[in-house]
């Protein structure tokens, strides 16, 4: 028997000494064409014998152009119905949750899940360089890791159900997580390792439109523009144009632009995204941090007349007969080298967003751009279809004090108010310098507090709080008459390099 297993093997040493050799006779070609097969066939083989099948959810898409949302309703989910499964956990306290800890799992954690009685298995892959033959190699400039990603395990016979009913209601729950926690937010972007973000706070605004001190019927204007636009899904899917409204505020500093935002973002109840252009490398760094941001959003641009990036544009004029240059309204658009290091963002790349190919790449968006100097801006910018409502932010009138004064000092009525009224259509005050006028300075009420003494709890409380609002706003509103007035006179006056040459002007023969 024993004799019988030896002669076996020098067969089988025969055979494969055989194979051997006549694997070395034959053409390179045809070693070539066997590895192929051979590497074809290992995969088919060992999902012979391996029950399960894998799903990689990863932090971006294929071109890094924009995060994957699917990535981030595993997270939430996971962290929401499986940490208590898992034994490393990471505890973050961030600005949105300043009460509770904001639990998630741990790089390279696996959890597993019951659906349907299938069971799966999730786990957290960290960021890996990618390799090839020992040497970090990367499609993308200036980052040679792999993103994050989760890795769902589950039995092959489960393919479906994980298709087709476990993935979907994954993303429901995550929706449901995100509208239970609901944080408005306010976002800014921000470079890192060469790279531009987007990082967030808690935005909770303290102005609604019923604080906001402005022209009533300018007001409802706004408000009834907004409630269109919110109510509007359907309107702009039928006329073909992209979900979205550019608003134009305009207007000297001081005159509520910004406080203008924070109404808009608490009437629509949107998060709101500062966009930073001077901190953008280019075009390109643009384009991934508008499709970074999510839909029903303010995406807001201050200043954009102050801003020093090159938005560069050249208007090509035609020659008349006369030999003067006629505009003839055409915009050329100067590009940035590719190989730049400093790059640019050009006017181009701007209005992309804002009424181009990518304002289509996502729904429910506001634009706004604030100024001080309306005539600055290339009309390319702000022509109807980008800007669609420009919103003049003036000066304070006599409605906007009066709704100051309701705000400020909860009066509606005052001897002061005809001569203040008086005051504001001579000058131009902005609300900003009547509010500082409005704000009480809190002195002591002594002397009343000696004249109550003895007198009830709930009546002296009463009595001093009636007294302190009428001792209040009678400050106020005499110190804002004496500004007012200074305004006048200071507005009155002529500069001095104006009366010294009206002095020394030679009269005319």
């Amino acid at each position: 028997m024993a004799m019988a297993s030896v002669e076996k093997w020098v067969g089988f040493g025969s055979a494969m000494a055989g194979v051997g050799l006549l694997w070395s006779r034959m053409p390179e070609h045809v070693h070539e064409e066997a590895r192929y097969i051979i590497s074809s066939l290992v995969p088919m083989v060992m999902s012979y014998f391996n029950p399960n099948e894998q799903i990689t959810i990863s932090k971006y898409g294929e071109e890094r152009f924009q995060q994957n949302k699917m990535f981030d309703a595993v997270s939430t989910y996971l962290s929401s119905e499986c940490a208590g499964g898992a034994s490393k956990l990471k505890a973050n306290l961030s600005n949105n949750r300043k009460d509770k800890p904001l639990i998630t799992l741990d790089e390279n954690q696996e959890v597993a899940d019951t659906f349907e009685g299938a069971r799966m298995w999730w786990r957290l892959y960290p960021k890996a360089p990618r390799t090839r033959g020992g040497v970090i190699v990367s499609l993308h400039p200036r980052d040679t890791d792999e993103p994050p990603c989760f890795r769902l395990v589950f039995h092959k016979r489960h393919r479906q159900l994980v298709l087709n009913s476990y993935l979907p209601s994954v993303v429901t729950r995550w929706r449901e997580l995100s509208a239970k926690n609901r944080q408005r937010l306010l976002f800014t972007n921000h470079t890192k390792d060469g790279k531009s973000d987007w990082s967030n706070v808690p935005y909770n605004p303290p102005t609604t439109f019923d604080m906001l001190a402005m022209d009533p019927e300018k007001k409802y204007e706004i408000i009834n523009d907004l409630t269109a636009f919110q109510e509007g899904k359907e309107y702009h899917s039928k006329v073909g144009k992209a979900w979205k409204r550019g608003y134009l505020l305009y207007g000297p500093p001081g005159t509520g632009k910004s406080t203008m935002i924070g109404a808009m973002a608490n009437f629509l109840d949107y998060d709101v995204y500062d966009l930073d252009l001077t901190s953008v490398k280019n075009n390109a760094e643009l384009r991934k941090l508008f499709l970074d941001t999510k839909d029903k959003s303010i995406i807001v641009i201050e200043d954009i007349d102050a801003i020093e990036v090159e938005l560069t544009t050249k208007r090509r004029g035609k020659k008349a007969a006369n030999g003067n240059e006629i505009d003839d309204n055409r915009v050329l658009i100067e590009f940035s080298d590719k190989n730049d290091d400093k790059g640019k963002v050009t006017l181009s790349g701007l209005l992309s967003f804002v009424d181009g190919l990518w304002s289509a790449c996502g729904s429910e968006r506001i634009f706004v751009f604030t100024t001080n100097h309306v005539d600055r801006l290339d009309p390319a910018l702000i022509r109807p279809g980008r800007m669609d409502k420009h919103i003049e932010m003036s000066y304070c009138r006599f409605e906007a004090f009066k709704m100051l004064t309701k705000n400020y000092l909860d009066i509606t009525e005052h001897p002061l108010f005809c001569e203040i009224e008086q005051l504001l259509n001579e000058t131009n005050t902005t609300p900003a310098d009547v509010a500082d006028n409005l704000i009480p300075r809190g002195k002591r009420n002594n002397e009343i507090s000696q004249l109550l003494d003895g007198a009830p709890a709930d009546v002296a409380n009463n009595l001093m709080l009636r007294c302190k609002r009428k001792r209040d706003a009678d400050e106020c509103l005499k110190g804002l008459v004496e500004t007012l007035k200074k305004g006048k006179m200071h507005s009155a006056t002529p500069p001095i390099d104006t009366m010294d040459q009206a002095k020394y002007k030679k009269p005319k023969n």
